[in-house]
């Protein structure tokens, strides 16, 4: 059976998706000014990396010529 690299993507971006949504939960509850930060560069980040991996779904979903 093979695997459809689209849906293989799509749902390790949903899984990046709940993780930055944690940490941005986690940096709203934090009272360490610090610790916030990190927490929302973090959630930045993956968020950063969702964007690219949404263009590589768009990618493997294009027709080749």
């Amino acid at each position: 059976m093979a695997t459809n690299p689209a849906n293989d993507i799509q749902q390790c971006i949903q899984k990046c998706q709940q993780t930055a949504q944690q940490l941005e939960s986690m940096a709203n509850q934090e009272t360490n000014v610090q610790v916030k930060s990190m927490l929302k560069e973090a959630a930045h980040h993956l968020d950063l990396c969702i964007e690219e991996c949404q263009f590589s779904v768009e990618a493997v979903q294009a027709p080749t010529m």
